[in-house]
């Protein structure tokens, strides 16, 4: 069975979404050089869209919520499409040696989702949403982050767990 018929439609979209058969991927060094500057790329959509949602609520209030959301929405997307891929393909973000989700990017990010909440703090009230929708929304996501952080710790443990009996077998 050829590797075309061994993916799902997933992976078939996406390669022809990133045009994938193009010669351009053919010359090794090019396809290494294109894949870090696109993983450059992912990370600064990641980075710049969020502080820039963080900045927009500070300057336009509850009227630069619906634009914000989708700041922060955007690249949350992107990177599940990424991260989706890579799983499709056999490869495990949670596994890859590095990965620490307690490392300074993540901390950073944190710093700029806690200014985000701060400026819907901030806004609360102008008639778009009110405080408590905003305290609910934090604490949410504080779950959301505290669920992450202990699925890979999981993950990561199962995976040594399996790669060590594999070992011993």
């Amino acid at each position: 069975m050829s590797e075309q018929a061994r993916d799902g439609w997933f992976v078939r979209a996406a390669a022809r979404i990133g045009d994938l058969e193009s010669p351009f991927y053919e010359e090794e060094h090019q396809r290494d050089v294109w894949n870090e500057a696109s993983a450059i790329g992912l990370q600064a959509l990641t980075w710049l869209l969020p502080a820039a949602a963080a900045v927009s609520i500070w300057v336009g209030g509850a009227a630069a919520f619906p634009y914000t959301l989708v700041m922060l929405l955007a690249p949350a997307v992107v990177a599940w499409v990424v991260i989706l891929y890579a799983w499709a393909r056999g490869v495990s973000i949670v596994s890859a040696r590095g990965f620490d989700p307690l490392n300074w990017r993540v901390w950073a990010s944190g710093v700029i989702f806690v200014a985000y909440g701060a400026g819907l703090l901030r806004a609360a009230g102008d008639g778009v949403f009110s405080r408590p929708e905003v305290w609910g929304a934090i604490f949410g996501a504080l779950v959301g982050a505290v669920a992450v952080v202990v699925a890979v710790a999981v993950s990561r443990r199962r995976e040594r767990r399996l790669s060590a009996g594999g070992r011993n077998s």
